[in-house]
């Protein structure tokens, strides 16, 4: 037998169980099939095998974004208008300038929306008001996301039109920000969103999400990504399915689908695990509480930066127990939104219950997030054998702006990579993209260093070596999306995902990982 590709002379991080370095891998119809020496791997070449002299560069395993939003982002970003600071929105001016330009472009009455909004990088240092998008525009309604994703801010035409006054209640699962007055200043909380945009309001046409679907994916893949694991709505399913059957799907998926979708999945019998090597449904999202990067995830101790905010829950006990019960009762599994030692809390008690109830051998339940911990939480976990895949790029790229909400002693019990591998538990890691830049080695960079980007110490005790590290998007990732068998390591047998790196990463000096070019 022959190989079809052979990458010889190199340093091959298989992340294997004992943590071997090969020279050489040979690869037959996409799977691995010798992982050794040169020698060995070269008696496989034949006149029809591919060699890849990689004249001593570092090889690893294909990696892994264990939670992110791709397939929505590249559906939806030529819809939208950029506020991020990379796209040079600086001010409130920048942004309101950058939204009145595409509603002058807009028909009158149309929506005009922008994403990626960050207050700490604003010259102001906060968020605009309803007021303050007025300039952009009264007679289009407006509204912004914010990075973390869980809140906006609308114009006042959005509100009137929506018929949302000072004197409508805030919705079950979230809030309207006040002033003191009372009035009505533009912040959406969590599900306050919904009583102001119309359903359908910012989505694609099915050839511009499969599109953007494309596209974002081979981003994915230039910066070393062989598969993300999305959360989806029917419209990124569809885009994702569309591309799979159509041959042009650049690097595989997996989804968790938003549970709101259970009762249809659950009439088509689909749960749990279904799907190919390429793309398949891995389990059910439900949300608890909001985001780190706006500072509202829901938190047992309040805010520094806001005495008396203890951040907002998204869903209520009675209707967060029902919901995931009757999914779990039926064989889904429960990828949770719990970012907060709060919500982690209340998540954790309903597992509880559920394994209770419907007792599973091995159930892989995960908290997507699970930001702020304690021992206790993580003895909990341990236990009940939820997965946690926590941010990895957020010490580096949102951790300036933590520090004043979060104060230090408790930032040595966020994104706690040190902790859950010290008590033994498969923790993953994920950008949550567009909440953070995509780019692994940026999150192995963070999980690393633990340094903000400005420079500053964010909590230390929680440093990581290399290896760890990259645990966090191989192994790990891949247990937790059921494909252990299948992908995370350089193994004989594996599908041949791998990403080779410009320089050795386990040996370059660790402030520089996150510029390692990705050949």
């Amino acid at each position: 037998m022959k190989a079809d590709l052979a990458l010889i002379k190199g340093k091959i991080v298989t992340m294997d169980p004992n943590g071997s370095i090969a020279e050489a891998v040979a690869v037959k119809h996409g799977v691995f099939v010798k992982v050794g020496g040169n020698l060995e791997v070269q008696s496989l070449v034949g006149d029809g095998t591919e060699v890849i002299d990689l004249k001593g560069r570092a090889v690893v395993p294909g990696l892994i974004d264990s939670h992110c939003h791709m397939l929505d982002v590249g559906a939806t970003r030529k819809l939208n208008v950029d506020l991020s600071e990379e796209a040079g929105v600086h001010s409130i001016m920048d942004l309101v300038d950058r939204l009145k330009r595409r509603a002058d472009e807009t028909p009158k009455g149309g929506w005009v929306f922008g994403y990626q909004e960050d207050d700490s990088k604003l010259a102001e240092k906060r968020h605009p008001t309803r007021r303050e998008l007025d300039r952009a525009g009264v007679e289009h309604p407006i509204i912004l996301s914010t990075v973390g994703g869980h809140f906006s801010i609308a114009n006042s035409y959005a509100f009137k039109q929506a018929g949302v006054t000072r004197d409508t209640p805030d919705p079950v699962g979230g809030r309207f920000d006040r002033d003191g007055e009372g009035e009505l200043t533009g912040g959406l909380h969590e599900k306050a969103i919904d009583l102001i945009l119309p359903e359908g309001a910012n989505e694609a046409t099915r050839e511009m999400a499969m599109e953007g679907a494309r596209e974002i994916l081979e981003e994915c893949a230039s910066v070393g990504l062989t598969c993300v694991y999305d959360a989806v709505e029917r419209s990124q399913m569809r885009a994702a399915l569309d591309l799979k059957n159509s041959g042009n799907l650049p690097i595989r998926v997996r989804m968790d689908v938003m549970i709101d979708l259970f009762p249809e999945l659950n009439k088509l019998g689909i749960y749990r695990c279904l799907g190919d090597d390429w793309l398949g449904i891995r389990g059910l999202k439900f949300f608890f509480d909001g985001a780190i990067s706006a500072r509202t995830a829901a938190v047992t101790e309040e805010y520094l930066n806001k005495p008396g905010f203890y951040g907002v829950m998204a869903t209520t006990r009675e209707i967060a127990t029902k919901t995931i019960m009757d999914a779990y009762a039926e064989g889904y599994r429960i990828s949770a939104h719990a970012n907060g030692d709060a919500a982690i809390v209340m998540y954790l008690d309903i597992m509880e219950e559920a394994q209770r109830k419907y007792p599973r051998k091995d159930p892989r339940n995960r908290d997507i997030h699970c930001t702020v911990i304690t021992p206790e939480l993580v003895r909990r976990i341990k236990e009940l054998g939820i997965l946690p895949t926590i941010f990895g790029p957020y010490a580096y790229y949102h951790g300036d702006k933590l520090i004043p909400a979060f104060g230090e002693k408790r930032l040595e019990r966020m994104f706690a990579a040190r902790s859950f591998l010290d008590a033994g538990v498969k923790v993953a890691a994920h950008s949550d993209h567009p909440c953070a830049p995509n780019p692994p080695l940026m999150a192995i960079h963070a999980l690393v260093n633990r340094r903000t980007k400005s420079g500053k110490p964010l909590g230390m005790s929680q440093r990581v070596t290399v290896t760890e590290a990259l645990k966090l998007y191989t192994v790990h990732s891949a247990y937790q999306q059921l494909d252990e068998d299948r992908l995370g390591s350089i193994e004989e047998g594996k599908l041949a995902d791998i990403v080779v790196l410009g320089e050795d990463i386990v040996t370059v000096p660790p402030e520089r990982i996150k510029d390692i070019p990705v050949d």
